[in-house]
């Protein structure tokens, strides 16, 4: 987008469905489309000049069917709530809706940043460093986060995408993306905040480089920046538009740290009667089972260790009782999926299965 001003063009001639709108244009990264008010980029200019020219740039990204949010003109947060991650689209219908958008940039909040809901985009969003002096460890040569991404995208095999470009007033890039069919989420630096210049966190790019995905947000492409004295502005061509995201980077994004094994009790080992070591290793081993069992099996798993310990509790006594059983394996299981992946054990259902299964040992062991 020109720095110098907003230009009429004509939209995109596919619609879609819009919440709080009959039809409105496919997203497209052209130049944007609204009133023809000159940035307010000169002294001369009245406070009521930018206010306009918010205004426009919020309705031009309406319009091309994102949902857009007034921001601070100096934190750049949100100034509204109800946009995050787990809002619905029925929820989101005021951040599409015309009148609302009027009326926030009107007067309720004049002059505010345009920030874009990361809804139907996915911004890579590379930043300059705080400091004069570039990264080091993992990331030694790279002096931003654009250089950080250029290094990434060599690894996993990728040339610079040619995709929708913005420059940042502090000197940083967003480039933009259509959102995948399977939605990413946000992803902040290397994820780890102890180590900025080392290996980056499961599904994360690296310093300097976060992700605005679904429940984030970006200050829009036209957005005035008082601060700086200049909007965020768009370097890539008119014609060039957000790119599908390369496989490959999605598929990093995707990434999430494996999780940690479930470790079984420590049961202290005593060195009294042959039965009772058999015992301590039968409660052990009936511990690793449940800690390790797939998802669906746990419950009838559970059901027949405890069946088997109250079989052999007769010969241990000292070892196995049901206050022990239930002390060892409740919190094995606790949070770990029932039967249904949905659906995890709570404590009163682990006791009660572990009931089950100790009554009915002690049956089979009495006939």
């Amino acid at each position: 987008m020109p720095a110098e001003s907003i230009t009429s063009t004509a939209p995109s001639s596919r619609t879609t469905a819009s919440p709080g709108e009959g039809t409105r244009p496919e997203p497209d990264n052209r130049a944007p489309v609204g009133l023809p008010v000159t940035t307010p980029s000169t002294p001369a200019l009245a406070e009521a000049g930018t206010a306009i020219y918010q205004l426009a740039v919020a309705h031009t990204w309406r319009r091309r069917g994102h949902p857009v949010v007034p921001c601070s003109r100096t934190s750049k947060r949100p100034l509204v709530e109800g946009w995050g991650s787990s809002a619905t689209e029925a929820e989101l219908a005021p951040f599409y809706d015309v009148r609302q958008v009027d009326a926030w940039w009107s007067s309720i909040h004049p002059r505010a940043h345009v920030g874009l809901l990361t809804r139907h985009v996915l911004v890579v969003d590379c930043d300059m460093p705080k400091g004069p002096s570039g990264l080091a460890g993992r990331w030694a040569g790279c002096q931003d986060g654009t250089d950080v991404l250029a290094a990434r995208l060599a690894e996993l095999g990728l040339a610079w995408p040619e995709t929708y470009t913005v420059l940042t007033p502090s000197g940083g890039i967003h480039l933009y993306f259509v959102m995948p069919e399977d939605p990413i989420g946000c992803r902040t630096g290397t994820g780890r905040s102890k180590d900025p210049g080392g290996e980056p966190a499961a599904g994360h790019i690296g310093p300097l480089v976060d992700v605005r995905g679904v429940g984030g947000y970006v200050i829009a492409a036209g957005s005035y920046s008082p601060k700086a004295g200049r909007p965020y502005e768009r370097i890539s061509p008119a014609a060039v538009r957000p790119a599908p995201l390369p496989d490959a980077l999605a598929e990093l994004l995707r990434q999430r740290p494996a999780p940690p094994p479930t470790p079984a009790p420590s049961i202290p080992v005593t060195y009294g009667r042959r039965a009772d070591r058999y015992a301590q290793a039968a409660l052990a081993g009936a511990a690793q089972d449940v800690a390790e069992v797939e998802a669906g099996r746990g419950n009838a798993l559970l059901f027949a260790r405890a069946r088997r310990l109250a079989e052999l509790s007769s010969t241990a006594p000292r070892v196995l009782t049901l206050d022990e059983v239930e002390r060892v394996l409740v919190p094995v299981v606790l949070g770990r999926p029932v039967h249904d992946p949905a659906r995890r054990w709570t404590e009163a259902e682990a006791r009660a299965t572990i009931r089950s299964g100790w009554n009915t040992g002690l049956r089979g062991a009495a006939a």
